[in-house]
């Protein structure tokens, strides 16, 4: 088999993992981490399902917080392709009293037969890859018929943040700072929400919902000031302006 786009990635995610993700962190607190909130929520409205993919796991929270479910899946699977995430994973999942599978995989090469799971959950996986249209082929292919994708990406229409942080933005630019604290680079990119849309179409599914949520002030970590910008996100009407996209599909053939 030729090897998939994002394979020789690899040692780069390894790496990450033993910097930033060696241990076991605490769930996330939903009143402060919109994402966590958010992706949870539409998770758990496909609910119940026999069978659910986390593409791209990383540390397992996603997968502890749904072992904690009542409705939760029978078959809970995660995959990454970091060997050394995927070890801190199974300890959170084990923390929180729930089981998983674990399998090490390239998301635009995945290692199940097509048509194995009712729903495939992928959060901020899919703007790392090299194949992108891979990835997501990949992630419908495996899912049943009637089955749904769950995925969410970064947003290039994130218009609210980036006002927030023009200024931060502006001195920044011009100190030439720009990734000077990153201990790991990795690919990363954006998507306008019609783009990730069309994509995920384009892979043969229908968009039941997308969603954009989320904003953020850079270098702010305080929870009074995160839990003040989600109360302001979720008094907004229904908008395409936040740090996040998400989208809802089912496969019906």
């Amino acid at each position: 088999m030729d090897p998939a786009p994002s394979d020789h990635l690899r040692e780069i995610y390894e790496r990450r993992a033993e910097l930033q993700y060696a241990e076991p962190a605490p769930l996330p607190d939903p009143r402060v981490d919109r994402k966590f909130a958010r992706m949870l929520a539409l998770t758990s409205r496909c609910l119940p399902a026999e069978s659910l993919l986390d593409a791209g796991c990383g540390d397992g929270r996603f997968l502890a917080a749904l072992a904690r479910l009542p409705t939760r899946p029978t078959r809970l699977v995660g995959v990454d392709i970091s060997e050394r995430i995927l070890a801190t994973a199974a300890r959170t999942v084990e923390r929180e009293g729930g089981t998983a599978e674990f399998v090490r995989s390239n998301l635009e090469a995945l290692p199940f037969a097509s048509e194995s799971f009712d729903l495939v959950l992928s959060v901020q996986v899919v703007e790392h890859l090299l194949g992108v249209e891979e990835g997501i082929r990949e992630l419908a292919r495996v899912l049943k018929r009637g089955g749904r994708l769950i995925l969410s990406t970064d947003s290039s229409r994130n218009l609210v943040s980036r006002g927030l942080n023009a200024p931060r933005s502006a001195v920044v630019g011009a100190l030439r700072l720009h990734g000077r604290r990153a201990a790991v680079t990795f690919p990363h990119r954006t998507f306008a929400p019609d783009e990730i849309t069309h994509l995920v179409e384009a892979a043969g599914l229908a968009v039941e919902h997308r969603e954009t949520f989320r904003f953020h002030v850079d270098g702010v970590s305080a929870p009074l000031v995160q839990r003040a910008l989600n109360r302001l996100d979720e008094a907004l009407p229904r908008h395409g302006l936040g740090d996040i996209v998400a989208i809802v599909a089912r496969r019906d053939r």
